[in-house]
């Protein structure tokens, strides 16, 4: 197999540059607006309905880029989504309403879709059969660790204040450099994509399922973590601390189980990874309930929980793809990217209603109950199916990449 050269590298830092600065953004307002949201009194339906109204926009903005990047290309297409981007971050300490946060994170859900479309589109581009893979785990453990930072860089001020919000719009303008300035050529422009969705389900029903699984709970803690990790006495250092357990967990997991279901039917290793979020989940929800150990506890169930649940989307992915032909890998792409984020807009609304109801360890019960339906149900379908064979292949843009967030 052909190493992955510098120049093969230097082809691509540009774009990984781009990606590090969107992320390191990213983590840092993922984190601030929940925090900021609870700081000024914002009930948990209003905040879990901010957090649908983000993966609204991604759903429509998935949707739209294939049509926006036809008519603008990819640089231009780029520039006015991190602008917008940047613009709504800065509105939101302007005025703290609810009405109005949801309308600008609908906004920077849409641009959220199109600026990662846009990256993996031309990451895709400048890979190659001898190494795509390599290029797509490059990306990914540096998004994975811009999520991190991001989530430190919340500690560097109060939330009350704008400065946080100021610092997320200049790395949010900062990403485009690299982009404006790269000597690589621009991907080609897409032509028609299809939302395959049905074909998805005909193609893999665990890996049509597992897209739903991870948009459902991944919306859902993307949403309320920070409001649990609150509830539960952490600080500002400890919230970060919490979000980062996650990050870590996902991370180091995503490789291991990876190469794991390249050797076995890949059912086996989603089924073990949703067992496992399951004892995390209610690991998480039970925590408080353990005395002078809960918050070790606590920490310990953030890491499991990431490294279980968040794992699943890149092998259901991997699963549907092992299936699909290679003319169908970009329409696949996208199809999964909106079924994630259907579902990534339903969990956030259904979460907070149960949070709400019977308090912030709900979001985990929630969690909990999801990945438990589909570890039966992917149970059921290995009983009914048998082994499955499948043939690995280089993955499309955007699988892996990091976890869709704003």
């Amino acid at each position: 197999m052909a190493s992955f050269s510098l120049a093969d590298l230097s082809k691509i830092a540009a774009l990984l540059s781009c990606a590090v600065l969107l992320l390191l953004a990213n983590g840092l307002q993922a984190t601030l607006v929940p925090a900021r949201a609870e700081l000024d009194g914002f009930s948990v339906r209003e905040i879990g309905w901010i957090g649908t109204t983000f993966f609204a926009g991604f759903v429509l903005g998935s949707a739209m880029t294939p049509t926006f990047l036809r008519r603008v290309g990819h640089v231009r297409g780029f520039s006015v989504l991190a602008s917008l981007t940047a613009t709504l971050v800065l509105v939101h300490p302007l005025l703290v309403e609810p009405w109005l946060w949801s309308l600008l994170r609908a906004g920077i859900g849409f641009a959220a879709a199109g600026m990662y479309a846009i990256i993996e589109s031309w990451l895709n581009s400048q890979a190659n059969n001898a190494n795509r893979g390599r290029v797509f785990t490059t990306y990914a453990t540096l998004n994975s660790l811009a999520l991190v930072g991001g989530n430190y860089l919340f500690t560097l001020a109060h939330p009350s204040g704008a400065w946080l919000f100021t610092l997320t719009a200049i790395l949010t303008m900062l990403c485009l450099m690299p982009v404006c300035l790269t000597v690589q050529s621009e991907p080609q422009r897409p032509g028609r994509v299809r939302l395959p969705v049905l074909r998805l389900y005909t193609l893999s029903p665990a890996g049509f399922f597992g897209a739903i699984v991870v948009g459902l709970a991944g919306g859902a803690f993307w949403t309320l973590a920070i409001s649990f990790a609150q509830a539960r006495g952490l600080d500002q250092n400890g919230v970060a601390l919490f979000m980062s357990a996650v990050i870590f967990g996902g991370a180091l997991a995503q490789w291991p189980l990876g190469r794991m279901s390249d050797f076995v039917d890949r059912r086996i290793v989603i089924l073990a990874a949703a067992v496992i979020a399951v004892g995390a989940s209610l690991t998480l929800a039970l925590a408080p309930f353990l005395g002078a150990v809960a918050q070790a506890v606590m920490f310990a169930g953030a890491f499991a929980y990431g490294a279980s649940a968040f794992p699943i989307g890149s092998l259901a992915n991997a699963h549907l793809n092992d299936r699909a032909s290679p003319t169908e890998l970009t329409e696949m792409a996208s199809g999964i990217l909106f079924t994630y984020g259907v579902a990534a807009t339903i969990g956030p609304f259904v979460a907070a209603e149960i949070v709400a109801r019977i308090g912030v360890e709900g979001l985990f019960y929630f969690a909990g109950v999801v990945h438990a339906l589909y570890a039966v149900f992917i149970a059921v379908r290995m009983a009914q199916r048998g082994p499955a064979e499948h043939e690995p292949r280089p993955q499309p843009a955007g699988v892996p990449g990091p976890p869709r967030l704003g």
